[in-house]
C-alpha cells in the first residue's frame, strides 16, 4: 500500500515519508474515506494556513511537496546539516535519518512541543503526559535519531512464568505501586509504541483508521527502536489483517516471523512481544485458550496461576471495553513458541475506541467523543498510575491549545484540589471536569492559528 506523501508524514509523529506513486483504489480500499486527490488538497490548504511543511537549509527553503526531496535530504544528511522548520517563531531545528535506504526528516530530541501545534513535528511538553516520567531514562533518543529503550522484563527466560506487571492492565488492591521510571513496562511500551506511530493523534481529516493502518505504524515505529541491544522489530508481532484468499500465505509468512522463537535446547528461551485485538478467551485444559482478531488460525494459552491474576487486574477494562460500541480490548503480551502454538507469560490491556484513541475511564471516553470533529492528541500515561495527575489529551486547534482535565468520579477531593493547582500552573490554559459533575462542561471553541506557549 502507498500512500499520498502528507498523509504517511502526518500520522508518523515527524518521521517523513516520500512516496509518489499513489494508486487511489487501493488506498480508498484501505478504509481512509477519501481520493488521494481530496487528500492532498486538505492537506495543502492546512499547509497554506499554518506554513507547516516548510522548511529551510542555509539560505533556502523547501517543502516536502518538492519533487527532489529525497536528493534534498540526502545532501543534509551527507553534510550533518540542520534543517529548519518553519512551522513557528521558535524555528526549531531538525536532523535527517537515513532508514532502510530512505531520507527522513525528524525532530531533534526534546523539542516537539517547539514545533506549531499544526506541524507534523509537534509533540506535547513532557510534563502534559506520563512520556515526562521516562523520557531521558526508559526512552533516550540521540540526536542520530536511534531510540534505546529499557525494558522492565525479560525478552528471554529460564524457568518460571512472568507474572502482569504491577502496572499492567488497571488499578487492583495490589497493583497502585507505580514503576520505575528507569524502564518501560509492559504497557508503557504499548504506550510508546502508540505515541511513536502517531495513533494518539486525531483530527477530523483522518475521517477514520483500519486494523490495517494500525498494523503499518506499529511495525514502523518498532524499526526505529533498540531494545536489550536487539531491534524491537525483531521480537514485536503485530499480527497483519487477515483475508480468507491470502490464508495460506499469512501463516507462511507468520511461522518465517517466528521461527527464532522455537525453543533450542541448552540456550534461555526468546520471548516474543504480541500486540493484538483481543477476540475471545475459552477455558482449556490447564488454564485458558486465546484468540486475537486477524490471527484465527493461532491459538495462545496462558497457565490456570496467570490467568486469576489477569482476570484481576484486566477483568473490569475488558468489560467496560465490550459495554462501548466499536470499542477495542488491545492487548500486549510477551509469549514464547512452543510448535504451531503461543504461551502467554506476561499480559496487559490497553482499551482504544473505535478510532482507536486509547481510554481509561467512561468520562474520559466521554470527552474523546466530544472531540471527534476536532484535533487534538490524547495523553498516555506509560509507567504512571490510572490516578496520575496528567492532562487526558490536549486540544490543538484552540489559540493556544488547551489541556483537558477529566479525572474519574472516583477521584478523592484532596488530589482533584491537587491535579486543579497542576492545571492551572500548567504550560497550556486548562479545562477541566470536576469528577463530581455529571455534566460535562463546554469544550472551549476551535480557533485558526496558534502561539504555543503561555508566556
Amino acid at each position: 500500500m502507498v500512500y499520498p506523501p502528507w498523509y504517511t508524514r502526518y500520522i508518523d509523529n515527524g518521521i517523513y515519508h516520500c512516496k509518489t506513486d499513489i494508486r487511489p483504489a487501493q488506498c480508498a480500499s484501505a478504509g481512509l474515506g477519501a481520493a488521494p486527490s481530496s487528500w492532498v488538497s486538505r492537506m495543502s490548504s492546512i499547509i497554506s494556513e499554518t506554513g507547516g511543511g516548510r522548511y529551510r537549509l542555509g539560505p533556502e527553503t523547501f517543502s516536502a511537496e518538492s519533487p527532489d526531496w529525497q536528493q534534498i535530504l540526502a545532501d543534509a544528511h551527507e553534510k550533518k546539516g540542520r534543517p529548519i522548520c518553519l512551522c513557528s517563531r521558535a524555528e526549531p531545528q531538525m536532523y535527517v535519518a537515513k532508514i532502510q535506504g530512505d531520507y527522513h526528516l525528524k525532530r531533534m530530541p526534546g523539542t516537539g512541543y517547539a514545533h506549531d501545534p499544526s506541524c507534523d513535528s509537534f509533540a506535547l511538553p513532557p510534563e502534559l503526559s506520563g512520556l515526562g516520567q521516562v523520557d531521558g531514562k526508559a526512552i533516550v533518543t540521540n540526536e542520530a535519531g536511534d531510540t534505546t529503550i529499557k525494558l522492565d522484563f525479560p525478552l528471554t527466560v529460564r524457568g518460571a512464568r512472568g507474572a502482569p506487571p504491577d502496572n499492567g492492565a488497571g488499578v487492583g488492591a495490589n497493583e497502585t505501586a507505580e514503576a520505575s521510571p528507569s524502564k518501560l513496562g509492559l504497557l508503557g511500551l504499548l504506550h510508546f509504541l502508540w505515541d511513536a506511530a502517531g495513533l494518539t493523534l486525531w483530527q477530523p481529516a483522518f475521517a477514520r483508521r483500519s486494523w490495517w493502518i494500525v498494523h503499518r505504524e506499529l511495525t514502523a515505529a518498532a524499526e526505529r527502536a533498540i531494545t536489550k541491544s536487539i531491534p524491537l522489530s525483531s521480537v514485536l508481532f503485530v499480527p497483519p489483517s487477515f483475508s480468507v484468499e491470502k490464508k495460506d500465505e499469512l501463516a507462511a509468512e507468520r511461522r518465517q516471523l517466528l521461527h527464532h522463537l522455537q525453543p533450542v535446547k541448552g540456550k534461555p528461551m526468546p520471548l516474543g512481544v504480541l500486540v493484538a485485538e483481543l477476540r475471545d478467551m475459552e477455558p482449556s485444559k490447564y488454564g485458558r485458550k486465546f484468540r486475537f482478531k486477524h490471527l484465527p488460525d493461532m491459538a495462545f494459552f496462558m497457565d490456570q496461576d496467570l490467568c486469576k491474576r489477569f482476570d484481576k487486574i484486566a477483568g473490569d477494562k475488558i468489560r467496560a471495553v465490550e459495554a462501548v460500541e466499536g470499542a477495542h480490548p488491545i492487548v500486549i503480551a510477551t509469549f514464547n513458541m512452543n510448535g504451531n502454538y503461543a504461551e502467554i507469560r506476561q499480559i496487559a490491556v490497553m482499551s482504544v475506541n473505535a478510532q482507536w484513541i486509547p481510554f481509561d475511564h467512561d468520562r474520559e471516553l466521554r470527552v474523546i467523543e466530544a472531540m471527534r470533529g476536532r484535533r487534538f492528541t490524547k495523553s498516555l500515561r506509560y509507567n504512571m498510575r490510572v490516578d496520575a495527575p496528567i492532562a487526558n489529551a490536549v486540544l490543538l486547534d484552540t489559540s493556544p491549545p488547551t489541556a483537558i482535565y477529566c479525572p474519574s468520579e472516583a477521584i478523592d477531593p484532596e488530589a482533584e484540589a491537587e491535579l486543579v493547582e497542576i492545571a492551572k500552573e500548567g504550560v497550556y490554559p486548562a479545562w477541566f471536569w470536576s469528577g463530581g459533575d455529571d455534566d460535562m462542561p463546554a469544550l472551549p471553541a476551535a480557533q485558526i492559528g496558534s502561539d504555543q506557549i503561555r508566556s
